[in-house]
């Protein structure tokens, strides 16, 4: 199977009044990316990509240019928090809808506010404190993470976690805690990123925490 070319929009709610914690913008990002997929009506948009790179690209919109996208976004709306986010469907850049591909890419970070509280037995995506990633890099590598934790579930555990509206949280760990709970038993793929953006390439970036391992480092202690 060739490397799929396309890429999937991710589209986050940056509202300047009221702006959502970072780590529940990453983890909405997520949740996003992968319930558009999990809601998909048939493989072929996503069959080439899921099965590549998986490549996101995570864009912010003001609150009038997100509620008209949120319309058409497959995902529907994801709610963490304060954070909102949309996802659709893997495009080639030439493809993407124009109401997307004006958004901004670079630079969206939001406040390191205290994130809402996971809820018990979610999928805790761990990202790597280390790299300083900005919401929008984070968002992207946490949504890979849960793809990657997702797809290793069998069809009834998919479905479980949909029906339960899809919850994820996301923490930060740095050094040594990172690298330990990445090596343990029952954690998801380690994602490597390519470093086309921010951090180098080859560099470890997110994964989902094994059942059970507990919190990893409080996130504003993190970064």
């Amino acid at each position: 199977m060739q490397p799929s070319d396309t890429v999937q929009p991710i589209v986050l709610l940056v509202d300047k009044e009221d702006p959502a914690a970072h780590y529940d913008a990453v983890a909405a990002a997520a949740a996003a990316s992968v319930s558009a997929y999990a809601r998909r009506e048939d493989d072929g948009a996503w069959e080439n990509w899921v099965y590549g790179r998986f490549t996101k690209t995570v864009r912010r919109a003001s609150p009038k240019a997100f509620a008209k996208l949120a319309a058409h976004a497959p995902s529907g709306t994801v709610v963490v928090g304060r954070a909102q986010a949309l996802a659709f469907e893997p495009v080639t850049y030439e493809d993407m809808p124009k109401a997307v591909r004006a958004l901004q890419v670079s630079g969206t970070q939001l406040p390191d506010d205290d994130p809402v509280p996971g809820l018990p037995g979610a999928p805790v995506v761990v990202v790597n404190a280390d790299l300083e990633m900005s919401t929008g890099k984070a968002g992207a590598q946490a949504a890979h993470a849960l793809l990657a934790w997702y797809l290793t579930l069998s069809g009834q555990e998919q479905d479980a976690w949909c029906a339960d509206g899809s919850p994820v949280s996301v923490r930060a760990a740095a050094g040594a805690e990172f690298k330990a709970l990445a090596a343990t038993a029952g954690a998801g793929p380690l994602i490597v990123d390519a470093g086309m953006t921010e951090i180098a390439p080859n560099t470890a970036t997110a994964f989902v925490a094994p059942a059970g391992a507990g919190n990893p480092v409080p996130p504003a202690a993190a970064r």
